[in-house]
This record gives C-alpha cells, sequence and structure tokens, in this order.
C-alpha cells in the first residue's frame, strides 16, 4: 500500500487536479506562488508583497507542501501554466 501512496505521488497530474491544488492555497500563499513561478527571488517576494522574508520563507514551505514539491525548479516546471 505504502508504495502505491509513493508511486501515485510522482504520477503527472492534469491541470484540473494542478489548479484544484493551487485554490488549496490561502489567498497570500497564492500571491507569493505567483511570483515564485514568475521567477521572484524570495527576497522580492516579500518586498513586492511588503513582508518580511521569514515569513515569505513559511509560505513557501507550505506551497511546496499543498502542491507536492521539493524545490522551485519543480514548481516552476509543474505548475508554470497555471498562474496565466
Amino acid at each position: 500500500m505504502w508504495l502505491l501512496d509513493k508511486l501515485s505521488k510522482k504520477l503527472p497530474l492534469s491541470d484540473k487536479e494542478k489548479e484544484e491544488k493551487v485554490q488549496s492555497l490561502t489567498a497570500r500563499e497564492r500571491e507569493v506562488f505567483l511570483l515564485l513561478i514568475e521567477g521572484f527571488t524570495l527576497k522580492e517576494a516579500a518586498e513586492q508583497v511588503g513582508i518580511e522574508y521569514s515569513t515569505v520563507k513559511n509560505h513557501m514551505t507550505e506551497i511546496y507542501r499543498k502542491l507536492n514539491v521539493k524545490e522551485r525548479d519543480e514548481l516552476i516546471i509543474n505548475y508554470r501554466d497555471i498562474g496565466k
């Protein structure tokens, strides 16, 4: 059973599934998400949104967890079309 769970997390998601995951983000997380997929650094995102760097970093951690990605490259590759 655990193997099936592990493998299913790596299967590509449909656009609808991706959109549902993005909709699970809070409004502030979505704002940070859009900046991250546009290529903003965490510092730039913090300045753009008007919040502390550490807060943006916390949002990024939650975004990665909710969207089941491990790094920014994976986030951009998998979700770049959703943000448009």
